[in-house]
């Protein structure tokens, strides 16, 4: 008996019907577990972020709670988690995007879609991209932010909301309202998600046994589809929220490509198309984002700022970025080492002895992540807690699914908000630069403070002088955004280095939190502006806000 982990909404229930249906065709038992996801806990009308309707569902898979998990294809975040594969995807439905009319948008004679709106017309969506490829080529419509399940948003236009909606078309198809499709468009005016209409079945990698038998549902076009599609968003830096459109379809031998890219306000967009073997997607779908990040870069003409992290983090808030026409340029002010555990870490899968167990960092998560690897079982330890959500998602990676965070991603907070009680031992799983405000602010609460030093920061790398000589080289900066308080200091040595102190040290600089700040102020910076929250959307909202002279 297979159970079949599913959100309770009524399209995600109408998804794993038709899961359902394909199982019982292969005689297949099953049974549906209805699961709790944090978008499910939003209130209807409220925005949700990248992998809101994923994460609950995969953790219950990982937990052995289900044997699969359905998914809309396009909710899934591109950094899967290693431990889970999609071993099928159903055949596709539309994958296009569809228009939604009201009655009080009275079509203009002779036209229909989008064609057929008046201009101030007011249309609602929830999507970035529908949002800037929808500005791009109607900028006389006014988009309004409209969030909400299918019938939440098809209510609030039969209340007079707005004149229309962009939904996906698949969505009203399989709750049968597909009468309510004024148009489908066309996919070279509001390219469709990544995997948009495509249905994705999860299990666990070392489930043979469930990954065996639903191997059989799985339809090869689709999946050749989905994956190239999947492949050119996660090489554009993109994720499942991104303005960043793509269909691949497939004719015979032949498979084409279609992809494009737009600014959240509709002002610069672009439209590419590539055709070419099935068997050489994975290349097609790789040239064609590099097609799309030369269009994008040339558009860029906000400004151009410098950004001191490294890795995925860099990566999606140069994509981020870039939607506000901004280039991001990346020059790496610190390199992370891992070091190897002195036996603490390592001690917490024996007999652990910590009631706490805290990451302050996503590299000290990471960390934990290797042990686990080591080990291949989750530390013993009855709590754990990370300063923000970047660090408890790495933790969640490394299998531990209850993750304690404080209101503000900050070790204050952290040290403020840790419900520990007194006597209770607490073990930090730090970096070698970490300060002692933490230990001590939690030693003065009587809690019991040990640290383990999990890796090494090496400010300054040698390897990035060559990236910020580049950077200085090739065109004016307008901002430096800052990442921690090492990168402040990696910064300003990467500079000295070059003897180009002066250049850098008048550019407004941007924060990604109060450490950071006054890291910056200690260095006899000014800031700009500090974000709410150290996530790449945040940042480049503030960016796209301090270049608009609105700061």
């Amino acid at each position: 008996m297979l159970r079949v982990g599913t959100r309770g909404s009524a399209l995600a229930l109408a998804q794993a019907g038709l899961v359902c249906e394909a199982l019982q065709q292969h005689g297949i038992d099953h049974e549906v577990v209805v699961v709790e996801t944090a978008g499910d806990r939003r209130a209807p009308d409220t925005p949700w972020g990248e992998g809101a309707f994923v994460a609950a569902i995969e953790r219950a898979l990982l937990e052995d709670r289900v044997d699969l998990a359905v998914h809309s294809a396009k909710d899934v975040p591109t950094e899967e988690d290693p431990r889970l594969r999609i071993c099928a995807y159903l055949p596709r439905e539309e994958p296009r995007d569809a228009l939604v009319l009201a009655g009080s948008a009275r079509p203009t004679i002779g036209r229909t879609g989008l064609a057929a709106l008046p201009p101030g017309a007011l249309i609602g969506t929830d999507s970035p991209r529908r949002t800037g490829f929808l500005r791009a080529h109607r900028p006389d419509l006014e988009v309004r932010p409209l969030h909400g399940n299918v019938d939440t948003r098809l209510r609030r236009l039969d209340e007079g909301r707005v004149d229309a909606l962009i939904l996906a078309a698949a969505g009203l198809i399989r709750l049968g309202r597909a009468d309510r499709i004024g148009e489908r468009i066309p996919e070279d005016i509001v390219p469709p998600a990544p995997g948009q209409g495509a249905i994705a079945i999860q299990t666990r990698a070392n489930d043979t046994d469930s990954s065996e038998k639903v191997a059989a549902l799985d339809d090869l076009p689709t999946r050749r589809a989905v994956e190239a599609e999947r492949t050119l968003l996660r090489a554009t830096g993109g994720g499942c929220r991104a303005p960043i459109g793509a269909l691949a379809s497939l004719d015979g031998a032949e498979m084409s490509i279609v992809a494009g890219f737009a600014t959240i306000d509709g002002r610069a967009s672009g439209i590419e198309q590539l055709s070419g073997s099935p068997d050489a997607a994975t290349e097609l779908a790789r040239e064609l984002a590099r097609r799309l990040i030369a269009r994008r870069s040339r558009f860029a003409d906000r400004g151009r700022v410098l950004i001191t992290r490294r890795g995925d983090g860099a990566q999606r808030l140069v994509a981020r970025l870039a939607e506000h026409g901004i280039a991001g340029i990346v020059v790496p002010s610190i390199e992370i080492e891992i070091l190897i555990d002195d036996g603490r870490l390592d001690g917490l899968f024996a007999s652990p002895g910590y009631e706490w167990a805290v990451a302050t960092s996503a590299n000290g998560a990471r960390a934990v992540s290797q042990a686990v690897a080591r080990h291949g079982s989750r530390p013993s330890v009855a709590r754990w807690a990370a300063v923000g959500s970047v660090t408890a998602r790495e933790l969640r990676v490394a299998g531990i699914a209850e993750v304690w965070q404080p209101g503000r991603a900050n070790a204050a907070s952290l040290a403020e908000e840790l419900p520990v009680e007194r006597a209770e031992r607490v073990l930090l799983i730090r970096g070698s630069l970490a300060d002692d405000e933490l230990p001590t602010r939690l030693s003065a609460r009587g809690a019991e403070v040990d640290e383990v030093v999990v890796y090494r920061t090496i400010e300054a790398p040698d390897s990035s002088r060559a990236f910020l000589s580049e950077a200085l080289e090739n065109g004016p900066i307008d901002a430096v955004i800052y990442a921690s308080p090492s990168a402040v200091r990696g910064f300003l040595g990467l500079a000295d280095r070059l003897g180009r102190r002066a250049d850098v040290s008048t550019l407004p600089v941007l924060s990604i939190g109060p450490r950071t700040s006054e890291a910056v102020r200690s260095a006899g910076l000014t800031i700009a502006g500090e974000a709410a929250t150290p996530d790449a959307t945040a940042v480049a909202e503030l960016t796209a806000e301090l270049l608009a002279g609105d700061l």
